[in-house]
């Protein structure tokens, strides 16, 4: 039942994994920046996700991503793996090929004998008008080391692509399809052979896990020996219950002392629990360079809002905002100077805003605010606030001084019921700033 267990927890961590994978293709293909890259392959969408020195793929924890045509073709990749990169041409032709009759999909694939988790979506707008431009690919790799480290549950785990399950039990989770495990014994260990194939039940790879058998053998002993131990204690306390109370109270004392102990145990397992979860939390939602909110966890946030500014008829403002002639900055002192000016950037808007508004980078030098229930008045003065402070901003690095200024567009709620639709007027709004000679706001007319 252990061993059962324990394949469980495996399967819905992978499962999982390829559900986290799942929503962030399907974020990114639904983007309408990459519905228009999509369209006329434009290289500031390039510059802005992918240039070198962004972290885009490490900020959403993917190996590649690659983007297709409508014909299955791909017209631009980036890798952060150095296994898939050096099969750049050869692993393109493969994913082309074997993918091409499938629009969306998510799934483990076998290429080369790597363990690859890869999701498939259509590139939309998002608000799902027009006909789909292609397709995004996200892949992630895991290898025997990776398994290894993150399944401590296991002696030992490895890839395999030997096909070889006869009698077997098959499980079907969310995401993962089709994956069928047979158990064995063979020189005191609990060998599982866990076979993962595709949505035509053909094979893809395998995962071989063991653990010695003698540990379950001997947990049952130890139960046993427990059991009996504790018989023995209860016969000899009921024997000499009627002689000495001073037994009695001794033994509850051992006893308060034993639970004391235990319950310190537990409090110091539930902090380990809680710190590593909010380590999870925060790799999931906050922008690794800037430590603010993360693309995906400030649009989860602002829907959030939006959903409840429609129930109580409430205000709702989205300020968009970027850094202009970031390029430039970069440019001239490098990326390492351009991140720095990112992070002062949002220390200075971090120091103005309360902690009710919500703040993330949606961008490379792209930043938003969703401002819940303050009036045009309010929200008009803190992005003033903003960009002012930005003008007048000094950045000292490296016996440098760097100034920067910033262009911002200012919309709000209207009728509308998805926050991508206003983030698309809020971005109108901050071209025309950007036009008329940067370092401005300008909102919509109300």
């Amino acid at each position: 039942m252990q061993n059962l267990n324990n394949v469980n927890s495996l399967l819905h961590d992978i499962d999982g994994n390829l559900k986290n994978i799942s929503g962030t293709t399907h974020d990114y293909s639904q983007w309408d920046d990459t519905y228009t890259f999509a369209q006329d392959k434009n290289k500031n969408y390039i510059y802005e996700n992918f240039r070198d020195g962004t972290a885009t793929l490490e900020g959403i924890n993917i190996d590649a991503m690659l983007y297709l045509d409508i014909e299955n073709r791909v017209f631009f990749s980036k890798y952060r793996n150095s296994f898939l990169e050096s099969n750049k041409k050869d692993f393109e032709k493969y994913i082309s090929s074997n993918l091409k009759n499938k629009n969306v999909v998510d799934t483990i694939i076998n290429y080369k004998s790597k363990f690859l988790y890869l999701s498939k979506s259509e590139i939309l707008k998002s608000d799902f008008t027009g006909k789909p431009k292609g397709y995004l690919i996200s892949v992630k790799l895991s290898e025997n080391k990776d398994f290894l480290i993150n399944y401590s549950l296991f002696d030992e785990i490895k890839i395999s692509t030997h096909d070889s399950i006869q009698n077997n039990l098959e499980i079907n989770l969310a995401f993962l399809k089709n994956v069928k495990i047979q158990t064995y014994y063979e020189n005191d260990m609990i060998i599982n052979h866990i076979n993962f194939y595709n949505f035509d039940g053909e094979y893809l790879i395998s995962l071989i896990s063991k653990n010695n058998s003698n540990i379950v053998l001997k947990g049952k002993k130890t139960i046993l020996l427990f059991n009996l131990l504790i018989s023995l204690i209860l016969f000899l306390v009921f024997f000499y219950i009627y002689k000495s109370q001073y037994l009695i109270e001794n033994q509850n004392s051992l006893l308060n002392e034993e639970v004391a102990n235990r319950t310190k145990l537990l409090n110091m397992a539930y902090d380990k629990l809680k710190s590593k979860n909010n380590e999870l939390f925060t790799l999931a939602n906050i922008d690794s360079l800037t430590k603010i909110r993360n693309r995906r966890s400030y649009f989860i946030k602002s829907e959030e809002l939006l959903s409840k500014a429609i129930k109580f008829n409430h205000n709702l403002h989205v300020l968009l905002i970027d850094l202009d002639h970031f390029k430039t900055i970069n440019d001239t002192y490098g990326h390492n100077v351009g991140d720095k000016v990112l992070i002062s950037f949002c220390n200075i808007v971090s120091s103005i805003i309360d902690k009710k508004i919500v703040f993330g980078r949606i961008g490379g030098e792209e930043f938003s605010l969703t401002f819940y229930n303050k009036t045009d008045e309010e929200v008009t003065k803190i992005s003033e606030e903003i960009r002012d402070t930005c003008s007048n901003a000094e950045i000292k690095i490296d016996n440098k001084v760097v100034k920067f200024t910033v262009s911002m567009g200012l919309a709000s709620r209207e009728d509308f019921d998805n926050i991508d639709k206003i983030l698309h007027n809020s971005d109108k709004l901050l071209y025309q700033a950007k036009k008329s000679g940067r370092n401005k706001l300008i909102r919509t007319n109300r």
